[in-house]
């Protein structure tokens, strides 16, 4: 069975965990995640949220067979 789409979760934001798809597949879109909160009390809103890449979406590139 062949797949032409994989969702790849990743444990940080190094893409050292998707190198082994970089020869076979392309990057469509990347989905943003929740990492941690900033407070910042000279600012308003005085909490920060920030996201980092959790989840790739990935297509297999035409190969020649």
């Amino acid at each position: 069975m062949k797949f032409s789409h994989l969702l790849v979760g990743v444990a940080n934001s190094s893409t050292a965990e998707l190198q082994p798809y970089h020869d076979t597949h392309s990057i469509i879109t990347v989905v943003e995640a929740f990492s941690r909160l900033t407070v910042n009390l000279r600012t308003w809103p005085p909490v920060e949220i920030i996201t980092e890449p959790r989840i790739y979406l990935l297509k297999r590139k035409l190969t020649d067979v």
